[in-house]
């Protein structure tokens, strides 16, 4: 084998992702679970896991369209894709924290110290400089009840460790493909995956977990699911070696784990609820309540959700994602794929982060926690009004806005309005700065290939959305 033979870039041989109305669809019915869930928390604790469904599909959607960028323009346009992430998440998440530096500013005038800059202001910098997971990680109330008490975004580390997750991916995938590595990359994040999950059944939540002087996001590294955005990796190299006939061969089987994936995933989003248990089901606590509660050798002597539900459900969902992405006439497909699910996912990131302003408000007004169980049940569908009540604004004043803007960072001829839906014609600029002009399409309209189509998470996902 010649030494040009062994550089050959890798080229995948999974047709075109396009537009797969299914994802959109799943982000809309999280977006609804992630509005029940911060509403009846302590009834749905185990939703939690919908979080680690969006890191597993962020993961993969942007690993494939990744992949196949490097097939189509021969490279990734590194550049671009970082324009693309900064102008899709900057302005939602700058107006939301400037509106509530605004109010901060007024709360610190009057002299209310609980919304005052000086806690306000250290969520607005965690947040805009996406350190949030490290220094108010999700699980901070049990070993920091305190600290947790004054978050007012507390639901934005997901976005923080999402975007730990783009610096690093665009360069990885771009270097494995030169060298064809795409199988070791599977395999690596595979395993870390893998390793992760080992960690979380014999009760690790991070590293030094018990040194209380250690950064909160560090001791709770595990809970902040970071596996689950590789699982999504391997799943994408997975895919990319697969042909669709190949697939059909199996076809049956393969739907069959999927529909096992599903059933399980179910499972795992309910194994937590305070629901189930007062129907007399299956109950598991998803962690500690308490910092006293909070050593390795109490938490191996309780079966906690989080020992074995983060995995489960992610490894679960990953099965379902991958029947969704090959076979769009599996019977999931069409019912994520309903257009009143795929307009909800259109929103879902901007109801991600707006719906916690509201929320805070509307708990302070009827006895946060501590309402009784009439008001807690009364007030959700209060709660979820003023989610969209705060949300459509900027999503049509906005994120529609964005969206059109996000357009002229394309790295391909052909790219996905996520305004309509359709293919549209752009003008590329290459990495020479000379613009390559438009084609037309094959078929507007069509499954066709767009980079940018990640970029709608809400995740709770995009990409990704929070539970807790």
């Amino acid at each position: 084998m010649t030494a040009t033979q062994t550089h050959t870039p890798f080229v995948s041989k999974a047709p075109k992702l396009g537009l797969v109305p299914s994802f959109d669809g799943l982000r809309g019915m999280g977006v609804c679970m992630l509005l029940i869930g911060h509403a009846l928390f302590s009834y749905v604790e185990s939703w939690v896991t919908i979080i680690d469904a969006f890191f597993v599909l962020s993961g993969f959607l942007i690993t494939t369209l990744l992949i196949q960028e490097h097939r189509s323009t021969k490279t990734i346009d590194l550049k671009k894709f970082y324009q693309r992430r900064a102008i899709r998440l900057l302005p939602s998440v700058a107006l939301f924290v400037g509106v509530w530096l605004v109010i901060s500013a007024v709360a610190t005038v009057i002299g209310y110290e609980k919304l005052s800059l000086r806690y306000v202001g250290a969520d607005a910098l965690a947040a805009l400089a996406y350190v949030y997971h490290l220094f108010f990680p999700n699980g901070l109330y049990i070993i920091d009840p305190v600290a947790q008490s004054h978050r007012t975004m507390w639901h934005l580390w997901t976005l923080s460790v999402e975007e730990w997750f783009y610096i690093a991916i665009a360069g990885t995938v771009l270097v494995c493909l030169k060298r064809r590595w795409v199988a070791q990359l599977g395999l690596i994040m595979g395993g870390l995956f893998v390793a992760i999950g080992i960690a979380r059944w014999f009760a690790y939540t991070g590293f030094w977990q018990d040194n209380e002087g250690m950064i909160a996001g560090v001791r709770m590294i595990f809970i902040q699911r970071p596996d689950a955005l590789m699982l999504g990796v391997a799943i994408a190299c997975l895919n990319s070696y697969l042909t669709q006939e190949r697939l059909e061969r199996i076809r049956k089987p393969l739907i069959a784990v999927g529909t096992t994936g599903l059933v399980i995933w179910i499972v795992m989003l309910n194994l937590s609820s305070g629901f189930i248990q007062k129907l007399g089901g299956p109950y598991v606590d998803y962690l500690p309540t308490k910092p006293s509660e909070f050593t390795r050798p109490q938490m191996l002597d309780e079966m906690y959700w989080f020992r074995f539900g983060h995995t489960i459900g992610a490894l679960a969902f990953a099965t379902v994602l991958f029947c969704l992405c090959r076979f769009r006439t599996w019977w999931p497909s069409k019912f994520w794929g309903l257009s009143s699910l795929q307009w909800m996912g259109r929103l879902s990131y901007t109801l991600y982060i707006w719906h916690a302003l509201p929320y805070l408000l509307v708990f302070a007004l009827t006895g946060g926690e501590d309402a009784s169980t009439a008001v807690t049940f009364l007030r959700v569908p209060i709660l979820v009004a003023s989610a969209f009540l705060f949300a459509m604004p900027v999503y049509y004043l906005v994120e529609l806005r964005v969206l059109k803007a996000k357009l002229k960072f394309s790295a391909e001829k052909e790219a996905l309005d996520l305004r309509t839906g359709k293919m549209v014609q752009v003008e590329v600029t290459n990495a020479k700065g000379s613009s390559e002009p438009a084609v037309p399409p094959e078929s507007v309209g069509s499954d066709a290939d767009d980079p940018g189509m990640a970029e709608r998470e809400g995740a709770p996902g995009g990409p990704g959305a929070p539970v807790v």
